[in-house]
């Protein structure tokens, strides 16, 4: 198989529009290890802070920015990952806000950071609720 076709169509997952079962067949071929910098300069973080996004070393993350095809579990996270940055940017019509936002401990996080609970899937899916309630003006 050429090196091209292990190459994802970013043009698709980057407005954040996939469905969940494009989200699932994305994280199965596997994302380009450069999308971990892309992902990380969405959020506005560093990398020893991506590393622990995905649970890794920041040795490990360093490693996977040079390979051709992440496993599917790292795909995933940064897909979702990739999902909340556009829809936070989108909530707060601009980037630095949002991501000025994300390390803001918020009362209704028991004044956690939403940066603080990116290393989950469940952590991801609350930052989401947060975001939607901030999106319609309920208090948040």
């Amino acid at each position: 198989m050429a090196a091209q076709a292990l190459l994802p169509d970013t043009s698709m997952y980057s407005s954040g529009s996939l469905t969940p079962l494009q989200l699932i067949d994305r994280s199965r071929q596997g994302l380009s290890g450069t999308e971990t910098g892309r992902v990380a300069e969405l959020l506005g973080v560093t990398d020893k802070e991506m590393a622990r996004l995905l649970n890794q070393s920041v040795a490990t993350f360093h490693r996977q920015v040079k390979i051709l095809q992440l496993d599917a579990a790292t795909s995933e996270r940064l897909l979702l990952l990739t999902r909340l940055a556009t829809y936070g940017s989108t909530v707060f019509q601009d980037k630095g806000k949002f991501t000025r936002w994300l390390r803001r401990p918020l009362r209704l996080l028991s004044d956690r950071s939403p940066l603080d609970l990116l290393d989950s899937s469940t952590g991801v899916q609350l930052v989401e609720d947060i975001l939607g309630r901030i999106e319609y003006g309920v208090f948040s």
